[in-house]
């Protein structure tokens, strides 16, 4: 288990080597919210490069207001946008918890997470679902929260009142750390997240080593990034290495005929 903080604008100035010096190992930045690049959270940058510069493993959420899974379509791909270039060695977040999302129903809202969810996936990230205990039961299908990480917020208790499994747990909003003024929210995560997504290439990672020694591949038709690492790199998860190694991006669509680079075994 490892102790961590999430974060956003709300933290305006944060002192990374006093937290890192009082035991936290990671930190969960707000990356922004809504549809709109505008929306991005004024501290994303600060932030991550202080984290990063104190030696903190560092994740990323985005807060959403998606109505319908258009909206989820496009605050992916806001989010998409705005994290590119940035290694995160925890997960890329999603956050659904607004009262305007819980009238909509649970399978509406299941159909936004999962439009989400699977949006920045198949960009080449690790990514959990955020919310509160009763919002993931009520109007998160029990499917999806088994398909995809978890971490749920239940706080003033000494577990979560939650059956599924989960990776992260926050247990308190009103936490006091060395180096942030205020109240911060404070985590525990279950998984050595780091050694997930860097053995798996993900969130950024990858053998820059691979991008020098590759053979040349044509696509078939039905092929996918994932098919083809499945069938030629022995793992479909592989597959962000073949779109780095294409300057690609895992939306991207591909073609019969197309030819792509594919890194040595």
């Amino acid at each position: 288990m490892t102790k961590g903080i999430d974060i956003s604008y709300a933290q305006n100035k944060v002192d990374f080597n006093k937290v890192k010096e009082a035991g936290y190992d990671f930190a969960i930045i707000r990356a922004g919210y809504g549809k709109y690049f505008s929306q991005k959270d004024d501290m994303f940058e600060s932030h991550y490069d202080g984290a990063k510069a104190a030696r903190l493993d560092t994740g990323c959420y985005w807060y959403s207001y998606a109505t319908n899974v258009d909206d989820a379509k496009r605050e992916a791909e806001t989010c998409l946008e705005i994290i590119k270039d940035k290694k995160f060695e925890y997960p890329v977040c999603f956050d659904i918890e607004e009262e305007r999302q819980k009238i909509l129903g649970k399978t509406l809202v299941s159909d936004i997470t999962s439009t989400f969810c699977h949006t920045v996936e198949d960009a080449g990230y690790y990514v959990t679902i955020y919310s509160y205990a009763s919002f993931l039961r009520d109007f998160i299908s029990e499917k999806l929260r088994k398909r995809f990480d978890i971490w749920v917020a239940h706080t003033g208790v000494d577990k979560p009142n939650y059956s599924t499994p989960f990776g992260i747990w926050q247990y308190s909003h009103t936490g006091k750390v060395p180096g942030i003024n205020g109240n911060v929210c404070l985590d525990y995560a279950y998984k050595n997240y780091p050694k997930i997504i860097k053995s798996h290439n993900l969130n950024g990672f990858y053998d820059d080593k691979a991008s020098h020694q590759y053979r040349e591949y044509t696509v078939k038709k039905g092929d996918s990034f994932w098919r083809i690492a499945e069938k030629e790199l022995g793992k479909g998860t592989r597959y962000p290495e073949i779109v780095a190694l294409n300057n690609m991006k895992a939306i991207d669509i591909i073609y019969p005929n197309q030819k792509l680079k594919i890194p040595l075994k």
